[in-house]
């Protein structure tokens, strides 16, 4: 049994009928925000109750439901059950309000899907469920559904708090910034990377990770190498090879100013000539140099 004020979920908002009447109390978000544990994240919904009716007065409310979001590449968008972190909720008297938690766990891949299909923000459907005691029974109440809509700025700030991208593409370990000073103005140009791919800012993102190349080697950000200096480096590199053996570091000082060069935007002055390909990966490929700059 489900109770809609208006036609279809109402925007923000649910309400919740006990009986006979149809308005008993009244759930609305008051904020998002994500957590992280052990190989499970989760995404969670702050509610406030209202006790709009005596009917819904000094009882136990449980409640329950499925998430689901818009344009997820999926017919239904499901995400998961939704649980209430501590339950059952209560409900003293007309007008007053109770604060309570709906939580979805998420894992790695479920994240991994819905940024794939984001293109801004994202807009949850919540399809709730109840049950409270009346004359000493457990009986089901009526909850309407309702949508809630989290902006690009806000699922960024969740995404965040999950700590999802903390750990490097492809799983990269998370290199030692106290190693260097350059290795930790290296991660901080990555960082921006990370924050510009997630709002789906391309362009911003190879400028970033152009940045966090030269700072490796502790140049300046807007520092060039010329296209001689590159061949130079190549050539001497391969003589080397030919006296003594050459380690991973110098070997990798070579893939450093390849993928610089493949992140400068100099080359690309259109900006519709970066595409998510392209950032991704040069998000992975300059995730691992940072493995290797040890």
């Amino acid at each position: 049994m489900f109770y809609y004020r208006a036609r279809g979920p109402v925007m923000g908002e649910a309400w919740v009928s006990i009986g006979s009447v149809n308005n008993a109390a009244r759930l609305s978000v008051t904020r998002v925000d994500g957590a992280s544990g052990v190989g499970v994240r989760q995404l969670r919904f702050h509610i406030e109750a209202i006790c709009c009716d005596e009917e819904a007065a000094r009882r136990a409310l449980w409640f329950g439901g499925t998430l689901s979001a818009d344009s997820l590449g999926t017919s239904s968008g499901y995400i998961g059950r939704l649980f209430v972190e501590q339950s059952p909720i209560s409900l003293f008297s007309v007008g007053s309000t109770q604060t309570f938690t709906l939580v979805v766990d998420l894992n790695q891949q479920q994240l991994e899907v819905i940024e794939e299909h984001r293109t801004a923000g994202l807009h949850f459907r919540f399809y709730m469920d109840g049950t409270t005691m009346l004359e000493g029974e457990l009986e089901r109440i009526g909850v309407g559904s309702f949508e809630h809509e989290v902006s690009q700025s806000d699922w960024i700030k969740v995404l965040e708090q999950m700590q999802y991208r903390r750990t490097l593409l492809l799983e990269l370990e998370t290199p030692d910034i106290a190693r260097t000073p350059e290795l930790a103005q290296a991660l901080t140009f990555y960082r921006a990377a990370e924050k510009h791919y997630l709002q789906r800012e391309w362009r911003n993102t190879t400028e970033s990770l152009r940045q966090c190349c030269n700072a490796l080697v502790g140049r300046p950000a807007d520092e060039e190498d010329t296209e001689a200096d590159a061949k130079a480096a190549a050539s001497d590199l391969r003589k080397a090879t030919k006296i003594a053996a050459v380690g991973y570091r110098q070997r990798a000082e070579q893939v450093r100013r390849a993928l610089k060069f493949m992140c400068d935007l100099g080359a690309h002055p259109e900006v519709v000539d970066t595409h998510k390909p392209d950032a991704a990966a040069a998000l992975i490929m300059v995730g691992g140099l940072l493995q290797a700059w040890r």
